[in-house]
């Protein structure tokens, strides 16, 4: 069976002295146990059944070329004389690890002075031949493997020695003729070196704009030693003695059992041992050397459970203020600050902050003198550094960092959660707000969390320099912000805390500000029952706001006063003020409730669009227009309900078996209450035909979103980016119900489904799906999910989507897409690397074909801004 199609001739062969093309001075590992972390994600996974039929397998694919020792990247284009280094691996599906397979290798290759598509595969001992697609025929590169869950490969490495085009494709065939490969593939461009110059090995000199790109560092081991863990600290408590082994200590580091409840515990049963510990040096592609440790999870776990802890005590070889990072594959963290005052030359110092006992994996520890610089970035003044990031075939990323007097929010540490964290169905309140001076001068609104203070920083045209001045406030948090076309600044605070108990409404100011800060008028809203209705906002709720043509435009989730039944209820209300006078225009009460989540936007009628995601009225995305006196709403996609476990709900009230989605695993009822919405939002954007509508969402191996059998956790399918395109003038269609998807509404085509659940009171709510686009495919809820989703609209109309992939647990990196309005892929996926990271609600900006992004580093009082100036 053949695997791919000739644009001439199903299977083609020619001059055999072609290999040479590509295949001269490469070389190969066989494959290890451990995936490499580094390397991005290759959209989907194809396979061939034993009849040569088409199917989706899971299985994810990892792959990338690092050009001169940079990192490694899904498509790259690079010159002749220029080092490459491909890497892949291969995450098995489940169902095959143990099985015999071999792997294989096989590109698609085109001459820089030809159009003809040729096709070769990689054998044993840098066996290279033309291949005529049949999945029988292919040459193992690696034969008769028994697959573990991740096989990784090195499959090339040297010099390319003729220009052409390089598609990289790799995988696994069964005993049976089962045949599995890669669906995105490693794309390389060789040009000629007359034309592109060799890419600089040494990234300290290879600036774009005067900005040098990334510092790299490495680790390197000199010294190894596994510490038992049996010293303990000072403390009043059996067996704290305050001694300190020599056989738990390797150079300056100790690690140091601390006392828990009535003692230190060191003998098994309530504490960890055995950890491996490397002495090293971090160096820097700058020539930098840091001595270093890296950490190895223990070997030995607790008996019982986990009471005492070891924490790093450090001999420190000056007595000044020192700075421990952590470094990992996210680069140089800042996770301790030690004052001169607290060391004692020749002595431990305890540094009880770092415990390494849940340590998983490895950790490494630098300890620096704080007035000695370590950065990954270049210093362009005191206050400021920056680095150019990887270069993509869209652009190549910048990122600069402020120095402020402040703490901001801490984009990585602030907001940890992942998909499968409860946290992360309630999002959270918008942290940097973009604004603009009439000259087109970028700002950022930020709050200090030391102090609420709320901070204005404009930034230079050149990002190199910035100013920053403190807005009025009056002590309260900055719930959101937004600006005009003429500078102006509004924004609104609310009270912190909750007064459900006392049913106390939260005061709630809004402001607005020229662009100096000068306070032009203020108001006080009424949050009372009948007026915004507002009794908590605090750290789980969301607000967006917008200014068009002299109005501002607001959606806020909040949490009420108590209704009728006695409740505090949570909900969103869409709202209009008077952008002069901040006069409210318009409460146009309740768009959806629950509503974690809502993004507002303008559009080309100067009215305001937005979406907010609601979990139970309507239970689906919810996009809405509005004026200051009328508003359409209509959900546009809606998804699956986990229903009750037990017979009897809470209202006391019992209810049948629900049988269709029953086994003997599951037992579930016919009534509901899932707050659980499966789904994120990415963003509104107005095209030529309609409003596409970007989210993350949950959709089963078959495709369906609706599934009710698919529920009892908070991520049950991985999260993939789907998109629909709604028709402009949606008001005009009518749904059979709120959760029903019409016909007529959405001009995307894609998979139509119908489904339903019990509501509270056991009554049945339809629902329907209709034109989703899915944009990514992932397989594995455990190794991929897209979170933090963002999209804005480019010069020519498409659009430009950013994420973030998760596992299960923890960030992996950022990715972004382009695409037309409809949904087509402008570009391949492309990973930004681990500096590009996204708020899980904050907006971006694009302007003058640049997107930018706004971070926070709080343990580092920075503010951090990446600038994307697209080519393309």
């Amino acid at each position: 069976m053949c695997v791919f199609k000739q644009h001439s001739n199903s299977c083609v062969w020619t001059d055999y002295a072609f290999y040479l093309l590509f295949f001269i001075g490469l070389s190969f590992t066989f494959p290890a146990q451990a995936a490499d972390t580094t390397l991005p994600q290759l959209e989907g996974a194809s396979g061939l059944d034993t009849t040569g039929e088409s199917f989706s397998p899971n299985v994810i694919f990892s792959g990338g070329n690092a050009v001169a020792g940079q990192s490694y990247q899904t498509t790259v284009t690079q010159s002749l004389n220029a080092v490459a280094d491909v890497k892949a691996t291969i995450q098995v599906d489940p169902t095959h690890i143990g099985e015999k397979a071999d792997i294989f290798v096989f590109a698609v290759t085109t001459l820089s002075v030809s159009t003809d598509v040729y096709y070769f595969m990689l054998g044993e001992g840098l066996y290279i031949d033309l291949w005529d697609q049949y999945t029988n025929t292919i040459v193992p590169f690696i034969p008769n493997v028994t697959l573990t869950a991740t096989q990784s490969l090195s499959l090339y490495q040297g010099k390319f020695f003729y220009p052409g085009k390089l598609d990289i494709y790799f995988g696994y065939r069964l005993l049976d003729g089962t045949f599995i490969y890669n669906y995105q593939p490693i794309s390389i461009t060789i040009t000629d070196t007359t034309t592109e110059p060799t890419p600089d090995p040494d990234p300290s000199t290879d600036a774009i704009n005067g900005i040098p790109a990334l510092t790299s560092y490495a680790f390197k081991s000199e010294q190894s030693k596994t510490i038992q863990g049996t010293s303990t600290e000072n403390a009043t408590g059996f067996n704290c003695s305050g001694t300190i082994k020599a056989t738990d200590q390797i150079g300056r580091l100790a690690l140091v059992s601390l006392f828990y409840q009535n003692g230190c515990y060191t003998d098994g049963t309530y504490n960890n041992n055995n950890y491996l510990v490397e002495k090293g040096t971090l160096n820097s592609s700058t020539q930098q050397q840091f001595e270093a440790y890296q950490i190895h999870e223990p070997s030995s776990k607790a008996q019982a459970f986990l009471a005492s802890e070891h924490a790093i005590y450090y001999q420190f070889p000056t007595q000044e203020d020192y700075t421990v990072y952590s470094f990992n594959n996210n680069g140089l963290v800042k996770v301790a600050d030690i004052a001169a005052s607290a060391i004692t030359l020749n002595e431990f110092t305890p540094i009880k902050s770092l415990t390494v006992s849940k340590v998983s994996g490895s950790v490494i520890y630098v300890f620096i003198p704080a007035t000695q610089r370590i950065s990954p970035f270049t210093a362009l003044s005191t206050n400021v550094e920056a680095a150019h990031l990887t270069t993509t075939a869209l652009g190549t990323p910048f990122k600069y960092r402020y120095n402020v007097n402040g703490l901001p929010f801490d984009t990585k540490q602030g907001f940890p959660y992942s998909p499968s964290d409860h946290a992360n169905i309630y999002a959270q309140p918008r942290q940097f707000f973009f604004v603009r001076k009439t000259n087109g001068q970028i700002g950022i609104v930020w709050q200090n969390q030391a102090d609420h203070s709320i901070q204005l920083t404009w930034l230079s045209n050149d990002l190199q320099s910035y100013t920053t001045i403190t807005l009025n406030n009056n002590g309260m948090d900055l719930a959101v912000a937004t600006g005009d076309d003429e500078g102006f600044i509004y924004y609104l605070t609310i009270q912190s805390g909750n007064g459900a108990q006392t049913d106390s409404s939260r005061v709630a100011t809004l402001y607005k500000s020229n662009e100096n800060g000068v306070l032009s008028t203020s108001l006080a809203l009424d949050t009372a029952k009948t007026g915004l209705n507002i009794v908590s906002f605090d750290t789980d709720n969301v607000a967006s706001l917008r200014y068009a043509q002299g109005k501002l435009g607001l959606i806020i989730g909040r949490l009420m006063h108590t209704s009728n039944d006695g409740l505090n209820h949570q909900g969103a209300i869409a709202v209009t003020f008077d952008a002069n006078t901040l006069a409210l225009l318009k409460n146009f009460g309740q768009t959806s409730g629950h509503s974690f989540e809502n993004i507002l936007t303008t559009n080309s009628q100067n009215e305001f669009v937005g979406v907010d995601l609601g979990d139970n009225y309507p239970r689906g995305i919810n996009l809405h227009k509005f004026t200051d006196s009328r508003i359409d709403s209509r959900v546009i996609y809606t998804f699956k309900t986990q229903h009750g476990t037990t017979a009897t709900s809470p209202a006391g009230k019992s209810y049948p078996l629900y049988s269709e989605i029953s086994d003997s695993s599951h037992t579930y009822y016919k009534w509901s209450n899932d707050n659980n919405t499966y789904s994120e939002l990415g963003g509104v954007i107005e095209g030529q035909q309609g409003y596409t509508v970007i989210f993350a969402g949950e959709k089963s191996p078959t495709g369906v979103s609706l599934d009710n059998s698919r529920v009892g956790s908070y991520l049950n399918d991985p999260r993939n980016l789907g998109i629909v395109q709604v028709i402009h003038d949606f008001a005009s269609i009518t749904p059979n119900t709120d959760n029903e998807v019409p016909e007529g509404l959405i001009l995307t085509d894609g998979l139509t489904e119908t489904g339903g659940f019990y509501t509270f009171n056991g009554t049945w709510s339809p629902q329907r799906n209709t034109g989703v686009v899915w944009l990514t495919n992932y397989q594995d809820k455990t190794q991929a999910n897209v979170s933090r989703l963002k999209s804005v609209k480019l010069n020519d109309g498409n659009i430009l989507l950013l994420w973030e992939l998760w596992t299960d647990s923890q960030y992996v990196n950022t990715y972004m897409l382009k695409i037309s309005e409809q949904g087509q892929k402008r570009s391949d996926i492309i990973a930004l690397g681990t500096e590009v990271r996204l708020n899980r609600t904050d907006d971006i900006l694009v302007n003058d074909n640049t997107v930018y992004i706004v971070n926070g580093n709080k343990s580092e009082k920075k503010l951090e801004l990446i600038a994307l100036p697209l080519t393309n």
